[in-house]
C-alpha cells in the first residue's frame, strides 16, 4: 500500500466512529476529525489534483500536509454531471487506524460512503451529489497511480 501525503484545506468533525465501546478520549462528540484536501503532483481526469479525504484523530490546520494510506475511493452521481470526480478516501498514518485497511472494514467504522459524502459537503460548502458506491484500496492506489503518471507527463518529469 502506498503511503501518500494529503495537503489539508479544512477538517470537520464525522459520523465515522468504531463499533467498540472503548473508544480513545481524543474521539470527538459525533466522530473521528475527516480532513479534505489535495494530494500533490497528482491531476484527475479534469486538470486538479486529486481530491481526498483523510480520516485522523486530532483536527489537522488549513495547510497542513497529514501523512495518509488511500484505502477507498468514493465514487458519486450529481444533477449537473453524470459522474461526479471520484474522492480518495485515507485514513491517517496513525496506530488509531491500523486496522483500518479497506473497504470491508468501513461498515465496522460506520464510515460507508454516505458518511464520507456528507462531510465532504460540509467541508465544501455545496451539494457534492450522491454516494453510489466506495471502490477498493486496490481501485485507490491505482487512481493515485493513474493521477500522479498524469502530473508527471503534464510536467515532463517521466522517465
Amino acid at each position: 500500500m502506498p503511503r501518500i501525503t494529503v495537503d489539508i484545506d479544512a477538517t470537520a468533525s464525522s459520523t465515522i466512529r468504531t463499533s467498540e465501546g472503548g473508544a480513545s478520549d481524543r474521539l470527538t462528540s459525533t466522530g473521528w476529525p475527516v480532513g479534505h484536501g489535495r494530494v500533490p503532483d497528482t491531476l484527475d481526469a479534469e486538470g486538479a489534483p486529486l481530491d481526498a479525504l483523510v480520516l485522523m484523530s486530532e483536527p489537522a490546520l488549513a495547510g497542513s500536509t497529514v501523512p495518509a494510506w488511500p484505502v477507498g475511493v468514493l465514487h458519486r452521481i450529481r444533477a449537473e454531471f453524470p459522474c461526479a470526480a471520484p474522492v480518495l478516501l485515507c485514513v491517517a498514518e496513525e496506530p488509531s487506524f491500523i486496522d483500518l485497511v479497506d473497504i470491508d472494514d468501513l461498515p465496522r467504522w460506520h464510515a460507508e460512503g454516505d458518511a464520507w459524502a456528507a462531510v465532504l459537503a460540509r467541508l465544501q460548502h455545496q451539494d457534492v451529489g450522491t454516494a453510489t458506491d466506495c471502490g477498493t484500496r486496490a481501485e485507490a492506489e491505482h487512481l493515485v497511480s493513474e493521477c500522479h503518471h498524469a502530473f508527471e507527463r503534464l510536467t515532463g518529469c517521466l522517465e
